[in-house]
């Protein structure tokens, strides 16, 4: 999926979109500031335990509603298409089983996570956008269509006779004129001496019309990853590997070769092997089975060879893909 994915598909108007994403922005400080002090307060209740606890598990519960709202606001403001996945939670919150369902819920913890990261991204935006504010005012008062204007004027009617005395000044940051029909006199003049600060005015308004999109498109990743669920089955596969990775032990291995089911397909291999076949369970290297064993590498790759052959099992090159086979021979597969 492209970086632009989350575009309008019915807008194709890059100031509107623009627009769109500034609205996102604006929006998304309020909304994480009021979210943000929620969870800061459900995380670090100081009540007394019972309704501390409550208080955690309610907030655990609500995330749910949060992520709801937060995927309908992206896919309202910024045309996105994100998947809005209801029912987390299939026990109720007054149970065993449904305390535990909320407290191992990776999802409230992913929505959690959320608010924490899209706080802080959000009051980036928040100052990024306030300076492409100040830029846009910034360049219409140097230019003079906002300005301070300062205005003197004096006046003389003289009865009786269509004259008019007096004098007209008007002074802008850019324009100036003035009038004096006493002098007969009348000035226009343009003033450029602004010309620094709409420079720096334009290149702020670029650089905020630049930012604000990609700003906003990270703010969506973040809806769409940890929210809509897109990042979930790579949440829960590290878990797995990290958290529930079976240890194989020596004498796992070993009651496993002398298990009655296997002792005929082991019945052929030497002391030597099943030994060497039991450090290979463990993960050793050659050489960590020669330190062991205090045999040479080049014995370890021969008994090894023939351990493979004995056992019909293609192991090629790798060492480690060797050992995962003999480990799936035994019937003590290794987690993934």
């Amino acid at each position: 999926m492209s970086d632009d994915y989350w575009v309008m598909k019915t807008t194709t108007n890059p100031l509107v979109r623009w627009m769109r994403s500034f609205v996102y922005e604006l929006s998304s400080f309020f909304v994480l500031i009021v979210l943000f002090a929620g969870t800061l307060f459900g995380l670090s209740s100081g009540a007394i335990l019972p309704l501390a606890v409550l208080i955690f598990l309610g907030l655990l519960t609500i995330m749910e509603k949060v992520a709801i709202f937060e995927i309908n606001r992206a896919n309202k403001i910024l045309r996105t298409d994100f998947q809005i996945v209801p029912n987390w939670f299939s026990t109720p919150f007054f149970s065993w089983n449904g305390l535990k369902e909320r407290v191992t819920s990776l999802r409230s913890w992913m929505a959690i996570v959320y608010i924490f990261v899209a706080f802080f991204w959000s009051v980036l935006g928040f100052i990024v956008t306030l300076i492409g504010i100040s830029g846009i005012m910034s360049l219409l008062i140097s230019v003079g269509l906002v300005a301070f204007i300062n205005i003197n004027r004096s006046f003389e009617i003289v009865n009786g006779a269509d004259i008019v005395n007096g004098s007209i000044q008007f002074k802008s940051s850019i324009v100036q004129f003035s009038f004096d029909n006493q002098g007969d006199f009348a000035r226009l003049a343009w003033s450029l001496q602004s010309w620094p600060a709409i420079l720096i005015s334009i290149i702020v308004i670029i650089l905020s019309i630049w930012l604000v999109p990609k700003i906003a498109r990270a703010g969506a990743k973040l809806v769409e990853s940890l929210l809509s669920g897109a990042a979930l089955p790579t949440i829960e596969a590290e878990f797995r590997k990290r958290f529930s990775k079976s240890k194989i032990s020596e004498r796992q291995v070993r009651e496993a070769m002398q298990s009655q089911v296997l002792s005929k397909d082991l019945e052929e291999l030497s002391n030597r092997e099943r030994e060497i076949l039991a450090l290979m369970a463990q993960g050793k290297t050659n050489a960590g089975i020669a330190k062991t064993l205090y045999i040479t590498e080049g014995s370890v790759e021969k008994h090894i060879s023939n351990i493979l052959n004995k056992l019909g099992i293609d192991g090629g090159d790798d060492t480690h893909r060797r050992v995962a086979a003999v480990l799936k021979y035994l019937g003590l597969a290794p987690s993934d």
